[in-house]
């Protein structure tokens, strides 16, 4: 069997990360495939097997405080920096900010305060702790103190430099997306990569063709042949000068797993060319180039770019006589990415297999030449960015229609069927095609269903840091009261900008299998409740959001009013007494005020058989005219402020769970000491230490273990 030798790797690689179901399928597979194999197919699988052991180092490494510290890259973010390298051999990333010094290609003296790498705090947003893992990072920091920079010294300190010097001239010469182009196509580079380019291209499954790829390298190689061709010196010298190119401009671009992978396969296939011997099982060479890498960076096993880049070529072998022509090839690649990025991704375009017809082509065969030639001659420039506009355009069209569908939570038994399903349509396919398609539409429709109707009653508070976030589910409808907000320095002008409402909320709807939602219920007009409203109605159709009859503050809530216009929203006006739903009774506000916590909805529901008081930011005054109600879920008012969750008012509810939706050393110290002595003998749960919490089935449980 030509997978042997990654069967074998991945073995031992699965056994050192913990990924030990990977250690016993792979292993099973390993023992059938091992009949039939030569003795130098097995010598040289034990050698990559005691590669592997030997680079096995999953701990994380904890540095002294002051380090010298040698940079590969530079991000900036407005006036915030984040600083990639090494000491010594551990990877690294060091955060600061306003830093004048420190640049790729200089080793820098350091003082650091260590910092841990955060696990997943909320479905279907980011895992801090996973992508270090995956990327070899092994410590986190942030900068105190930063001088004594000076260039580090070998060829790839000078590589680095060098790579420097040229992309801020990049960034000087050229319109901003003109230089991310450049940037990333030319030097695998996407520090300007911006909110809106990066959201267009991962929904459209794109997000490949943004960075260095194996397109890429094809690419190149075509052109140097192209090149080459006319030049009066030996097949076999020009062969050589192809492999030596190819493999300069992976270094120069950083070898990401796709690119590593192409270059491997190229310099093999290239090496062998020299001495006229042709490869005739395309899979075997994969194997061992793939079990090659995975043996001297085992990390890559949890990668998404390794096992796209791997996966999607072995499956595109596999497949091979099934498809026809561009789409048929586009769609079998959407289909095994389905199967990938179904769990880490939380949308995915109707569209995408037609954009990677068009949009494959177009990147790497036209945007990329161009992209060489705007930055050997920059008054070619005009010409790329009439393309770019275009391109731009076609992108702002497709997300104003949202053309995208949901990718709901899958258990581990839904996992297994998506995959035995897919697999089964392939097999299918070879006999009857229509038949096999069909089933393989009728599995992802059975999943998602699945899915759906396991679900059970719940109310979610989500982690957006220091703010409210609360989705609650019961029966046919969906809604959120709050959506947080993290307040932004208008004058720090920022490529990439934290909002709960698009970053947090939005994906964890798509998670919950839905594209709309039936209301956003804004308790009152403080920034960290509802300053993420527009972040999540750019992305999210909300049918109504209810707001208070009270007002105090007319500026805020004619903004909501005129973001309710411009998204398609209705407006519902509540007071205390009303019920908006069955489940749902709002208890305050029932008078005007002149201050907006004084007006915050509090509300009483019952959900799932399970009790919840939502108070907001009610003061302790105001708690008074709430009613002796039977609680089991209280959240903490105004985040744990002592000047909210009184003591009359937990003694007259008398809560089992507490909620504090607070954020990780934030400012205000909350949730206050005081009132966490007024809590004793309850269970409290908080965001900054449990992450997102579901409440359903009797019980609330935190994401973080």
């Amino acid at each position: 069997m030509p997978l042997f030798p990654l069967f074998a790797v991945l073995m031992v690689s699965g056994l050192t990360e913990g990924v030990y179901l990977v250690t016993l399928v792979s292993g099973v597979l390993y023992v059938a495939s091992r009949d039939g194999q030569n003795l130098y197919a097995k010598v040289g699988v034990i050698l990559l097997v005691l590669i592997a052991w030997l680079h096995a180092d999953t701990a994380e490494w904890t540095p002294t405080d002051t380090v010298a510290f040698s940079i590969e890259s530079r991000k900036e973010n407005g006036n915030s920096v984040r600083l990639y390298g090494n000491v010594e051999t551990h990877e690294g990333v060091l955060r600061g900010r306003e830093l004048s010094i420190g640049r790729p290609g200089e080793t820098c003296l350091v003082e650091m305060e260590h910092e841990t790498f955060q696990p997943l705090r909320n479905i279907g947003g980011f895992d801090e702790r996973e992508w270090a893992t995956s990327s070899n990072l092994s410590f986190k920091g942030k900068i105190k103190r930063i001088d004594e920079c000076r260039p580090t010294p070998g060829m790839n300190g000078w590589m680095l430099r060098w790579k420097e010097r040229h992309l801020q001239q990049i960034e000087q010469r050229y319109r901003a997306d003109v230089a991310l182009y450049i940037e990333a196509l030319l030097f695998g580079e996407s520090r300007m990569l911006d909110d809106e380019t990066s959201f267009s291209y991962r929904v459209t499954g794109l997000l490949h063709l943004l960075v260095i790829s194996g397109s890429h390298i094809a690419l190149l190689i075509v052109a140097l042949r192209a090149l080459f061709r006319p030049i009066p010196i030996r097949r076999e010298t020009k062969t050589i000068l192809i492999l030596l190119t190819i493999t300069a401009f992976g270094w120069l671009t950083g070898f990401s797993p796709p690119v590593a992978r192409a270059v491997l396969v190229a310099d093999v296939l290239l090496i062998l060319s020299l001495f006229s011997i042709s490869v005739r099982d395309p899979i075997r060479l994969l194997s061992w180039c793939a079990a090659a890498m995975l043996a001297f960076q085992p990390y890559l096993l949890s990668n998404l770019g390794f096992q796209l880049t791997v996966g999607m070529t072995f499956f595109l072998l596999v497949t091979r006589q099934m498809w026809t022509g561009l789409l048929g090839l586009s769609v079998f690649a959407q289909l095994f990415g389905l199967l990938i990025l179904w769990q880490v991704q939380p949308i995915l375009s109707v569209t995408a297999p037609l954009f990677n017809i068009v949009m494959a082509f177009c990147i790497s065969w036209v945007m990329m030449p161009l992209a060489f030639i705007v930055w050997v001659i920059p008054e070619t420039e005009p010409v790329f960015m009439m393309i770019l506009d275009a391109i731009n355009g076609i992108f702002s069209m497709h997300d104003a229609y949202r053309p995208w569908m949901p990718l709901h939570e899958l258990l581990f038994p839904q996992q297994v069927s998506l995959w035995v399903g897919i697999w089964s349509s392939l097999l299918l396919l070879q006999y009857k095609r229509r038949l096999g398609w069909c089933m393989a539409l009728v599995t992802c429709i059975l999943v998602a269903g699945w899915s759906e109707w396991s679900e059970s009653p719940r109310v979610t508070f989500l982690d957006v840091g220091q703010g409210d976030a609360i989705v609650v589910e019961s029966g046919e409808t969906i809604g959120l009261i709050d959506v947080g907000g993290v307040f932004q320095d208008p004058k720090e002008q920022k490529r990439t900008i934290y909002d709960p409402g698009a970053d947090v909320v939005a994906p964890y709807i798509w998670k919950r299998g839905e594209r709309a939602v039936d209301f956003v219920l804004l308790t009152h007009a403080d920034h960290d409740h509802i300053g993420g409203l527009e972040g999540l109605l750019k992305f999210v159709h909300v049918k109504e959001i209810w707001l208070s009859k009270e007002v105090a503050n007319v500026e805020k809530r004619e903004e909501i009013l005129r973001l309710a216009v411009k998204y398609g929203a209705s407006i519902r006006y509540l007071e205390a007494g009303d019920r908006p739903m069955p489940w749902m009774w709002v208890v305050a506000p029932n008078k005007a005020h002149e201050d907006e916590n004084d007006h915050s909805i509090s509300l009483y529901m019952n959900v799932g058989g399970m009790r919840y008081l939502l108070t907001g930011d009610l003061p302790i005054e105001e708690e008074l005219g709430l009613p002796t109600l039977d609680v089991d879920v209280f959240k903490l008012g105004h985040h744990g402020s002592n000047t909210s969750s009184g003591e009359a008012l937990l003694e007259r509810i008398n809560p089992e769970w507490v909620i504090a939706s607070v954020g990780a050393n934030n400012r205000y110290g909350h949730p206050h000491q005081e009132t966490l002595d007024r809590i004793v003998g309850r269970r409290l749960l908080r965001t900054d230490l449990d992450g997102m919490i579901v409440c359903e089935k009797r019980m609330c449980r935190g994401i973080i273990d």
